[in-house]
């Protein structure tokens, strides 16, 4: 009699036992499977770079301006020179101007200017040498003379 009640017994912890193995694998599985990190172009990642994370947009300050290989100096308003690029690709700067920008490359980056002194929209395009999260250098050519100008990210 006793053994086969020790038999009973040992019959529902395996059952009981198998049942919460089962349970527990399930949620494992579940929960690992939910800690994923999706991975994203390398366009769309330098675009999060560019615009930050968050609801305010990153401020990018002016740090550097090279011209050919001289470095130029930052005058007073240089300084605090920046820039913000919205995610919802809506641009403006420390100077006042407003518009657009776009990123067509992981290279390329345009700024449209809607309210530029001359009346009529303007358009500048920059070639991106490099970006990070903290750290934005851009290139563009004035008057035939290559200017690069090294951005950090700030708030």
């Amino acid at each position: 009699m006793c053994t086969i009640y020790l038999d009973t017994i040992m019959r529902q912890f395996n059952f009981t036992f198998r049942k919460v193995s089962f349970i527990s694998f399930f949620f494992v599985l579940l929960f690992a499977s939910c800690t994923k990190e999706e991975s994203v172009s390398p366009l769309i990642q330098n675009k999060i770079f560019l615009t930050g994370t968050g609801s305010t947009p990153t401020k990018w300050y002016l740090t550097s301006y090279v011209s050919t290989a001289t470095v130029l100096p930052l005058n007073y308003a240089q300084k605090r020179y920046y820039k913000t690029y919205g995610a919802n690709n809506l641009y403006k700067d420390s100077d006042g101007f407003v518009g657009s920008w776009d990123m067509p490359g992981t290279e390329q980056l345009i700024e449209r200017y809607v309210n530029y002194p001359s009346g009529t929209p303007a358009t500048q395009y920059y070639k991106i040498v490099s970006i990070t999260a903290t750290n934005l250098i851009i290139l563009h050519d004035y008057n035939g003379t290559p200017i690069t100008a090294v951005y950090t990210a700030g708030n």
